[in-house]
Order: C-alpha cells, then structure tokens, then sequence
C-alpha cells in the first residue's frame, strides 16, 4: 500500500469521525428551536442559532473535503512526500477499513451517550417528581442523548451503504 493511498483511509476516517460530531451538533441545532421558543431575548436567540448554525456549516465543508476531496487535502498539507518506503506492507481493502471505522464511531457513539441519556431521564423524572407539576423541567437533554444513540446505532446498522456511497463518490 503506498503511503498516498493510507493517507486516502486515515482521512477519511477522520471525515466519519467529523460526521459523527457534526450529527451531534445538528441535534443540539435542534435543540436550539426549542430554545428559540422559551422566554428568551430575540438577539439572545438568534446569536445562539447562528453561531451552531456556523459550525454545522464548518464541520460540514471538513467533513466534505476529508471524505470526497482528499486529494486535494493530500496535495495541500503534502502527506505523501518524504517517505522513504514507496510502499507499505499492508493488505487490507480500503472498504473494510472503513466499515471497520464506522462500526468503531457507531458504537462509542452508543457507549458513550448511554450513561448520558440514562443520567438525563433520571434527572428529568426526578425533578418533576420534586416540583410535584409546578414547574415543566426540560427534556430536551434527553432527547439530544436518545437521538446520539440512534446515530449510532443507524451508523453501525447501515455501515454498508455509508461504506459505498463513500466509494462511489471516490470512484467518480
């Protein structure tokens, strides 16, 4: 495997992982509508809207160039220059490579939010139960960790097809 072409997979690696983050942040640009609803100032609202809206948008063209213009961040950051191997010995397919790295994002994603959404919940119910009706407590904690945990579990479920769509658009 030449160095280029483990350029070309650890890249995109990275592309997943800045998919996994910018998924969890579109939840959190979700959880910002919610925001927009409560009793808060206009201007209040709005900077926090546009301020996640700008970093979905960073984490967006990131995730863009790493998955589908990796030559053209190889060629920019020069990675592939100054070795002195021309090849390095290694026989995995790219595919599975990157099967491999979804299934990898896809379950930390669900290990990690799983204490998050179980501590959410037990706070919720238990602060409601505190207030006996008198105040609404938030759920919407809860509901960005229940919606990390079904990324997750869709990232592992369909790594397949995220796998070859990846490929197709390298192929293009």
């Amino acid at each position: 495997m030449a160095p280029r072409t483990l350029f070309h997979i650890i890249l995109k690696i990275l592309g997943i992982f800045f998919i996994k983050e910018l998924l969890a942040i579109i939840a959190q640009l979700l959880s910002s509508f919610l925001y927009l609803t409560s009793s808060v100032t206009i201007p209040e609202a709005i900077w926090t809207f546009a301020t996640t809206l700008l970093i979905v948008l960073v984490y967006g063209l990131v995730s863009y160039f790493l998955i589908f213009k990796t030559d053209f961040v190889i060629d920019k950051l020069k990675l592939d220059k100054g070795f002195s191997q021309e090849s390095i010995p290694l026989n995995i397919h790219r595919s599975t490579i990157l099967s491999i790295a979804i299934i990898v994002i896809g379950g930390y994603m669900v290990v990690d939010e799983i204490p998050n959404f179980c501590r959410q919940l037990f706070s919720y119910f238990q602060e409601k139960r505190m207030t006996y009706g008198q105040t609404n407590p938030s759920i919407e904690y809860s509901v960005i960790s229940g919606v990390k945990i079904i990324i997750g579990i869709l990232l592992m479920t369909y790594q397949r097809k995220i796998v070859a769509f990846i490929e197709r658009q390298r192929k293009k």
